[in-house]
């Protein structure tokens, strides 16, 4: 069992509720919360870091209340869906009034992340003002400044929202490296963010956690009825691959991709093994977004 339980938490915002009665205690490790949007998954990890007080129901990390003890903001860092940065200090200043909250003084706040910064690239950056950076580059500081203090708990609202492939990478690959003896709570609405790792899986709709499982029981049993896009590196004729089972459409003239609809994972390989004895190229399988809505039902 993790060190964080969410039992029985109600959170209304005016008329709107939320959080529902929430239930959920994550496994050590890393734990992803899958959700559409407004599903309540930022309000979650707010409540969870002591930042909105429930109106109902008992929240414990470390077998404390976040709301009530201060001491634990010490050991746990949330990274927000709005970078929690100040716009007209620089990245420097920004890192090190951060790092000051967490008793790390000066300069020695950029070293504890200069290791990140160098490799997200964002280190010459360290003078610019936050208000001049690009969405992505202000999400890359964003995180750097989330694990300044290598906390314990670690909350993460999309942090890779906005984000290249190459920084995306450099990001998922801390999270692996890391996990080992903390807490990762990471939220996320992409069913295909959540299949890069091994974690614990809870599906959130409408403020409340219909389903914990796996990856691998996600892939047992959620994307029974799904469709995927296989993607090719050339466009191919079509009649190469009306043979497919679950083929979706019909692609007149020349195709760079199909529609294959699934009932379970391993009708993806044979899908993929089926279009290789082809001497079709593939580059790349993708969710289509739509039909991941159908998780959340």
């Amino acid at each position: 069992m993790g060190q964080i339980m969410v039992s029985g938490v109600t959170k209304r915002f005016g008329n709107v509720v939320a959080l529902d009665h929430i239930m959920l205690k994550p496994k050590s490790g890393l734990n992803f919360v899958l959700g559409p949007n407004g599903a309540g998954k930022s309000t979650l990890l707010k409540v969870i870091a002591g930042l909105y007080r429930p109106d109902s129901g008992k929240v414990s990390v470390l077998g404390e209340n976040p709301y009530a003890n201060d001491k634990l903001k010490q050991v746990m860092s949330l990274l927000t869906d709005n970078y929690a940065l100040y716009d007209f200090l620089t990245v420097r200043k920004n890192l090190e009034f951060f790092g000051r909250l967490y008793g790390i003084e000066g300069g020695k706040a950029i070293s504890k992340v200069e290791e990140m910064l160098k490799a997200l690239g964002i280190y010459e950056l360290l003078d610019s003002k936050v208000e001049a950076l690009s969405r992505g580059t202000k999400q890359k500081v964003a995180f750097c400044r989330a694990i300044l203090s290598d906390p314990k708990i670690l909350l993460l609202d999309e942090p890779t929202a906005f984000l290249d492939a190459s920084a995306s990478n450099i990001i998922r690959n801390y999270i692996v490296e890391s996990v080992k003896g903390k807490d990762i709570i990471f939220v996320t609405q992409k069913l295909d963010e959540v299949a890069r790792f091994n974690g614990a899986v809870h599906i959130m709709r409408k403020g409340r956690i219909v389903k914990s499982t796996s990856i691998s029981g996600m892939y047992r049993n959620v994307l029974k009825g799904m469709v995927v896009n296989i993607r090719f590196a050339r466009p191919v004729r079509f009649e190469m691959l009306k043979h497919l089972q679950g083929l979706q459409g019909v692609y007149p003239g020349l195709a760079t991709m199909v529609h294959i609809k699934i009932n379970n994972y391993k009708d993806i390989s044979a899908a993929v093994d089926a279009i290789r004895e082809k001497g079709i190229a593939i580059v790349g399988i993708d969710y289509i977004e739509p039909f991941i809505e159908s998780i959340f039902r």
